[in-house]
């Protein structure tokens, strides 16, 4: 006599498996939009080296720079200014002046 299963163990074996954890979300993020990266004009280059030869650590500033695959906004102190590496270091983050589009100064 075979034995019968139960209505849980049943739904069990019909249930959706993901063998691949996560590769949803990673497709999803794959498939969104790239945004471009902005080419600075002369002037704009010029007034953002200016601000940032301004900076001491301490200052307050709110940028705007290149992530890789969108532009994102950090406002916060200046932790620390690298200028052989040239880099710019705010909230644990580190941003390459390179990849600065905005950067304001907060008084």
């Amino acid at each position: 006599m075979k034995h019968r299963m139960s209505r849980l163990q049943r739904a069990k074996q019909f249930m959706p498996f993901a063998a691949l954890k996560g590769f949803e979300t990673l497709l999803s993020a794959v498939a969104r939009p790239k945004e471009a990266r902005v080419e600075l004009s002369e002037d704009q280059l010029e007034e953002l080296n200016r601000t940032i030869q301004s900076l001491v650590e301490g200052d307050f500033v709110r940028v705007l720079y290149y992530t890789g695959h969108c532009y994102t906004e950090l406002v916060g102190p200046v932790e620390a200014i690298g200028k052989p590496a040239l880099c710019l270091s705010i909230d644990g983050v580190s941003i390459a002046f390179k990849d600065i589009k905005e950067l304001n100064l907060y008084e």
